[in-house]
């Protein structure tokens, strides 16, 4: 088929065929629509038909506000993504989005105005990559209102890999002393985590027949989350999920300490999750209280459930030996390199114990 000209073609049928960007999707990406006729005047003819149509929808966005807009956008996505998902973009366009644009037209937005945005963000100490991810989501929320990106061309700053805060040896120890002399709940919770790295979330999701004593495995098959509730008020509720991402669904071998301490709890316990009071599960913000009431009794710095537990699991399995990806499968990394990049400073001591190892080849 002859080309005409850009975005026109000749068929082998013998019809013309117009090819424009009609819109884009969530990532991006342009998606195309196209029109047909016998000659090449009539597809052309068309086209603009088709080129107009569409500016009329985009005159009709840009005549909504940015919070009208990003609010039809977060109620089109909400049976796409995860209800945590959901609700973390409620927030971003709660806390930052509507604050600042409040109902400022669509058509008023420039590249100036959105770089005001970005820039404000970071002044009022956000993060470098909570900014990325709120500016990313106004930028989809937009799509339908700006066909083209060039009004986004947004200079975004630049993330900076944060240490990750781990326990010391010395204090993981003292941390799992205070555990163990503790009650079941913060004994097998506290040391499940430090020892197999599991999310808190994962931890508060674990049903008994997610352990299997025989082949002393653990699967990680859903999470415990409290999310904003979806009837548009400002409660929150518990809801069981599934894991983070699909490389977070993963089988972990546990250790005999590990098998005999769960089996002890087992016992005592008369509910379906492992984590339980009362018949009901512990949800995450109470796991992460207690685990600081923890911390103050072993006098030790005041740091998070994560990092408490699972970046002190994941350098504690580097200085022994772990190899990258064995590790990276245990944590529910989608790859190597995301482990890598995360625990590299953990990675210093490995590197001098597997340099001195080759002392013995020196005569």
């Amino acid at each position: 088929m002859a080309r005409k000209e850009r975005g026109v073609y000749r068929r082998k049928d013998g019809r013309y065929e117009a090819r424009f960007i009609k819109g884009r999707d969530d990532n991006g990406k342009a998606v195309y629509g196209a029109v047909y006729a016998r000659s090449y005047a009539d597809v052309k003819m068309k086209l603009a038909a088709a080129k107009q149509s569409l500016q009329a929808v985009k005159g009709n966005s840009a005549s909504r506000s940015v919070s009208v807009e990003i609010k039809s956008y977060l109620a089109s996505i909400q049976g796409q993504v995860k209800p945590s998902t959901h609700g973390i973009y409620v927030r971003y366009f709660e806390n930052y989005i509507s604050p600042h644009f409040g109902n400022m037209p669509c058509g008023q937005m420039t590249l100036e105005k959105a770089q005001a945005f970005v820039d404000k963000q970071l002044e009022s100490g956000l993060s470098a990559i909570t900014v990325q991810s709120v500016f990313n989501f106004l930028k989809n929320g937009l799509r339908s209102a700006f066909h083209q990106d060039e009004i986004f061309s947004v200079k975004l700053p630049k993330s900076i890999p944060a240490e990750v805060a781990v326990l010391s040896v010395d204090e993981q120890k003292r941390l799992e002393s205070v555990a163990k002399s503790s009650d079941s709940i913060n004994r097998v919770g506290i040391i499940l985590c430090l020892y197999t790295g599991i999310r808190i979330g994962e931890l508060c999701g674990l049903f008994w027949t997610d352990i299997d004593f025989d082949r002393r495995m653990l699967y990680v098959r859903r999470t415990l989350q409290r999310i904003k509730n979806a009837d548009g008020t400002t409660k929150t509720e518990i809801a069981c999920l599934t894991p983070k991402s699909n490389s977070s669904h993963r089988s972990i071998p546990l250790p005999e300490f590990l098998i005999s301490l769960l089996k002890e709890h087992r016992e005592t316990s008369t509910c379906t999750y492992v984590i339980s009071r009362n018949e009901n599960p512990i949800e995450p913000r109470n796991m992460q209280y207690r685990l600081k009431k923890l911390l103050i009794v072993a006098e030790i710095k005041s740091v998070n459930f994560h990092a408490a537990t699972r970046h002190t699991f994941a350098t504690r399995a580097l200085e022994n030996g772990f190899d990258i990806k064995t590790l990276s499968e245990i944590l529910g990394h989608s790859s190597a390199v995301i482990t890598l990049k995360k625990y590299a400073h953990s990675m210093d001591e490995h590197k001098r114990k597997s340099m001195e190892s080759l002392a013995a080849l020196y005569q």
